[in-house]
Formats: C-alpha cells, structure tokens, sequence
C-alpha cells in the first residue's frame, strides 16, 4: 500500500516543476512584433541599421632579413682564406686579418715571401747533380746557405767554415785561410756579428796576435820543421850530398850550377 502513495506523490511533484516551468518561460520571454524589426530580410538592405562592429587596423612590418621580425644586426667581419700561389711547393705565406667594430668592420688578406724557404730552394737548385735538373754548383749551394745566421755559426763550430773569395788571388778561400779573412774585417764577413758580437770575438779571438801561436802549431805538428810541404818533398829544390844531409840550392828546376843547360837544335827549311 505504501508503494503505489509513494509513486503517486513523487509523479504530482514531477508535474508541479514541470508546470512552474512553463510560467517561468512564459513570464521571461519577450514578445517580438512585426514593428520592432527595423529593416527588412529581403535582398534589399537599404536603410538597414544593422552594424558587425568591425575595426579596420593598418599593421606595417618591416623585413629586414629573411625570416626576421625584427632589425637584424651588423654583419661580422670576417678574415678571408687565402690560398698560397704554386700550391705546396710554394714560398707564399698567406696573411688575413680582420677587426669588427659595432657599427663598422673590415678584412684584408696578403701575401709574403719566406726568405729562409727561397734560401732552402735556391740552394736545392744549385747543389743538384745537373743529371737529374739542377746546376750541379755545390759550393754555390753552401754558399747560399751560409746567408743564414745559424747556417753560418754551425759551419764554423764543425770546423768547415763557409767560404769566402778572395777578391786579390780570386782563389776561394777555405778552411783556416776562410777564419783568418773573417778575422780581419769580421762586420763585412760573418753573418750575424753585429747581432752576436761578443760571442764572435771570444770564438775567433778577433782583435788578438796569433801569429806566435801558430808557429808553435805548426812546429809541433810537422816535428820541428817549419819548411812548407813543397820545400821539404820537391826534389828539385834540394842537392843531396853524398855524404851529408840534403843541401837546399835554392834553384828551382833542373838547371843546377853543376850542370850545363840543355839546348835543342832543330833543322830548318
């Protein structure tokens, strides 16, 4: 019994919200008339009152790079490459440089000669067997290297100094006739004096009498005898006695005060 009164008074209070609904609907909407409308739906618009509220805005945007939105900044200044003339068989040294202000920048590249490479190749040249290219010139190859400061300072230590013209004899001057020229004007001769010159003058003792010493070498060295090599083995520069030492004549040649000077006669037409 109590379950069908229980259906019934929830069905009654269903129907009440549904009718205070409607009222409510009712009440609140507002009736349109044919005179509220200003305007007509057809395709004639005129005198219409109808506004969309639209605003009209002119933007201008300025591009100064692809893709920017924005200003863009001052390129960076960069050194160029530059390539050495002749590949690697080149004494080109390439030289770039660059600077960057905020406002301004600048870049610029060179070239310069690498004087210790032409000095190498030029001697390569000259010192090579003309067989295979070069000029076959070996002294002028030493030579050349001798330009260098240290090339020149590491000849003298090995006792092979470089060498040297002289300029009265035209002989080329070596070995210890090459030192004693350096001696003599050592700022025209040696290479780097000015740039050494304390070392230079305590090595070959520039400035200082040698010839006492040199005379005792060469006594010591040839056992007492200080005769040059041509007055102590040329045969025609001495008489041998025949029973005492060898007597130097001073006469060169074979005509001796015991001998009569040969003379030729020949026939004539």
């Amino acid at each position: 019994m109590l379950k069908p009164l229980q259906q019934s008074v929830k069905l009654k209070v269903l129907l009440l919200l549904c009718v205070w609904t409607l009222i409510l609907t009712a009440y609140l909407t507002k009736p349109v008339r044919a005179n509220d409308v200003a305007g007509d739906f057809s395709n004639n618009y005129q005198d219409s009152t109808v506004d969309s509220n639209n605003l009209s805005e002119t933007i201008n945007n300025n591009y100064n790079a692809t893709g920017a939105g924005e200003a863009a900044p001052v390129m960076s200044s960069i050194a160029p490459t530059v390539m050495g003339g002749g590949g690697n068989d080149s004494c080109l040294m390439p030289t770039s440089r660059g600077i960057q202000l905020s406002l301004l920048g600048m870049s610029s590249g060179s070239m310069e000669q690498d004087e210790s490479c032409n000095r190498r190749k030029n001697s390569r040249l000259l010192g090579t067997p003309q067989q295979i290219g070069g000029l076959g010139l070996q002294v002028s190859a030493i030579s050349v290297l001798c330009n260098d400061p240290d090339v020149f300072k590491a000849m003298i230590l090995a006792s092979t100094p470089c060498p040297i013209m002289d300029v009265v004899t035209g002989k080329l001057l070596m070995g210890r006739d090459a030192v004693a020229m350096y001696r003599r004007n050592p700022t025209a001769f040696i290479v780097g004096y000015e740039g050494n010159k304390t070392y230079w003058d305590a090595l070959l003792r520039i400035g200082e009498d040698l010839t006492d010493e040199i005379n005792e070498t060469k006594v010591a060295t040839n056992g007492g005898d200080t005769r040059t090599l041509s007055e102590r083995f040329r045969s025609t520069r001495r008489r041998v006695q025949p029973d005492g030492p060898a007597e130097d004549n001073g006469v060169e040649g074979d005509n001796r005060p015991d001998q009569q000077p040969s003379t030729s006669i020949g026939s004539t037409r």
